[in-house]
């Protein structure tokens, strides 16, 4: 049976193509990780956009690599007794509290918008996790909303580490901002885990994706050209920087064509290294 593609048409399908990322990293022989729920949530969906994407193999590569790393800092700072929950902003379809080995303990909130977490909260109701799981609706850009959130989640916790993968990237610059100091603003949320695009990384995102397949509300936009100093100036430093080249070299999975980057509208010079970066930050 031929799969029609379908165009990217909301950022929820953006999380569906990371699980989908996801279930495929787990299929291989030698996978980073195991995520066994991810091909339920991608569903019949997600196969359809698939066919949309011009290499599917490379992004699989390049979010197995992200997932990954993100895995190890996580358990680095409970493991290191820093944190007693994790924020997660951008939830999307991340299944970290089924899959990572998480101290009952703690605490774990998703955050995403309502019909994204019913869809996994259905998908996966027969499934327990290992931490104390909640689900908080969120619209990450409606600002009121957003510091009532922080505010609750502040009061009742001791530390807390923030995560937002594959969020910032759709929002605005001075979104970004108005977040980073939300964020700051609590006094027991410590840490933030997120990842952060160059511009050129952008446009190397857009052409995995097909730019001519997103729908006009999904956009690309956030790639400061300052890159991590963005981030100190609303009071966050940096404490750790993982370079996704360098890091899917060191996990093999490294596939990026000389083809491809030759396609790609560079502004200025580019450097591979530069072009999509992990930072683990903590509150000044």
């Amino acid at each position: 049976m031929s799969i029609t593609p379908l165009s990217i048409e909301h950022v929820s399908d953006t999380a569906i193509l990371t699980a989908l990322g996801r279930a495929i990293e787990s299929d291989r022989p030698d996978a980073l990780f195991q995520d066994r729920l991810a091909r339920s949530l991608v569903g019949v969906r997600g196969e359809h956009l698939a066919a949309s994407i011009t290499d599917i193999d490379s992004l699989a590569k390049a979010i197995a690599v992200r997932t990954y790393v993100f895995d190890e800092l996580i358990l680095k700072a409970v493991s290191e007794g820093e944190i007693d929950t994790v924020l997660n902003l951008g939830a999307g379809l991340d299944t970290r509290p089924y899959r990572l080995p998480l101290p009952s303990w703690l605490r774990w909130i998703d955050c995403d918008l309502p019909g994204i977490l019913s869809y996994k909260y259905d998908t996966l109701s027969n499934i327990h996790p290992n931490c104390i799981l909640e689900f908080m609706s969120l619209d990450i850009t409606d600002a009121r909303t957003r510091r009532t959130v922080f505010q609750q989640v502040n009061q009742s916790a001791r530390s807390v580490m923030v995560v937002s993968e594959g969020l910032l990237i759709y929002l605005k610059p001075i979104q970004v901002t108005a977040i980073a100091i939300d964020l700051r603003e609590q006094k027991r949320f410590l840490w933030w885990l997120t990842d952060l695009s160059s511009p050129n990384g952008l446009l190397l995102t857009e052409k995995f994706l097909g730019v001519n397949h997103l729908n006009s509300q999904v956009k690309l936009e956030f790639a400061p050209e300052e890159g991590v100093e963005f981030f100190h100036n609303f009071g966050w430093r940096k404490i750790a920087l993982r370079y996704i080249f360098e890091e899917a070299l060191r996990l093999n999975r490294i596939n990026l064509s000389t083809e491809l980057l030759s396609q790609l509208p560079f502004k200025g010079e580019h450097n591979l290294r530069n072009f999509s970066r992990l930072l683990w930050l903590m509150r000044t």
